[in-house]
């Protein structure tokens, strides 16, 4: 673990984790102030996390060219330059648990993503909860996708990403892909994904206390509050055993080249080693990659060499 990556634990444990709401009281909009969404800044955060949120979500300088378009009325940030190849790109899905986040949150990680790959992103701004319950962002997601490929893009030249719940949204977009006989994208990589929405995973118990962020130090508390996220606010009254709700309940068959990357010490460690079990029991070609304590979706966190890692790793694959 470098230096960086045990200062920011210490930051996060101290100035996020401990001052969060009870799972009782709180609320998306909490996760929406945590992410920097525009319109929900918190102007009474304290010194130190403001200076953090700044480092993560403040635009940093890049060549890469951002463009805002539409997928239908799916607004979309494109990440480009002319000397990329033109015919390949990737359809990304931000995180938030279904309820915060944009693509203006993970900018400055797509522009990373985008320069080290030399690939084209396109990030939707799909639809969120509680406003836009399940499956809106699916629909969403399904309908970016068939643009992509009405636009001239190749199956075989798509790739699919996201982290998080995106990374969750990946997985069940694939599974609908295939249920309705499209081709499906070459390959994808799911960062963090959140693929158990009944939050009976083991790494809940196991990582509640190591977990920098994402959790409560109570395990209890923070399986209420992932069931609070899943049950009343993306998909109440829902199965949450439903594939395309949960998708490590899925199973996976002729699905594409996957590489996930997960911390040891994240509540959602055992989605990712769960759901990458259920991708091999069908001869699926699947890379886990799991890095040493780091929280979730360190990917973000650009300042850290396990990002700049992760994010060559990515391209690396993408290209392979």
């Amino acid at each position: 673990m470098s230096a960086q990556a045990l200062i920011l634990n210490f930051i996060l444990k101290r100035y996020v984790k401990s001052v969060k709401s009870s799972p009782e009281n709180s609320s998306y909009t909490d996760a929406r102030k945590l992410m920097n969404q525009k319109g929900y800044e918190d102007k009474n955060q304290n010194f130190v996390s403001k200076i953090l949120l700044n480092k993560i979500f403040d635009k940093k300088k890049s060549d890469i060219i951002i463009s805002e378009l539409y997928f239908d009325k799916i607004r979309t940030l494109k990440f480009t330059s002319p000397s990329f190849d033109q015919e390949k790109c990737i359809l990304y899905f931000h995180g938030g648990g279904y309820v915060a986040g944009s693509p203006e949150t993970h900018q400055n990680f797509l522009m990373a993503l985008s320069k080290k790959s030399q690939i084209s992103i396109y990030a939707i701004d799909y639809s969120l909860a509680p406003e836009n319950h399940y499956p809106a962002a699916l629909n969403d997601a399904v309908a970016s996708y068939k643009c992509l490929l009405d636009m001239g893009y190749k199956a075989e030249n798509i790739f699919m990403g996201g982290d998080s719940a995106g990374g969750n949204l990946t997985l069940v977009s694939v599974l609908k892909l295939q249920e309705i006989g499209k081709e499906l994208p070459a390959k994808l990589f799911l960062l963090s994904p959140w693929t158990n929405l009944t939050a009976s995973g083991e790494s809940i118990k196991s990582n509640s206390k190591k977990d920098p962020y994402l959790s409560y130090d109570d395990f209890l508390a923070t399986s209420q509050s992932l069931k609070k996220m899943a049950e009343e606010w993306y998909a109440p009254n829902e199965d949450y055993q439903n594939p395309f709700i949960s998708p490590v309940f899925a199973n996976f068959y002729s699905f594409p080249e996957t590489l996930i990357q997960v911390s040891d010490i994240e509540i959602l460690l055992s989605d990712s080693l769960d759901v990458a079990e259920k991708l091999k029991q069908n001869d699926n070609k699947v890379i886990l990659r799991i890095y040493k304590n780091l929280p979730h979706v360190w990917q973000v966190f650009g300042f850290l060499p396990e990002a700049k890692e992760a994010t060559v790793e990515i391209s690396n694959f993408l290209n392979g």
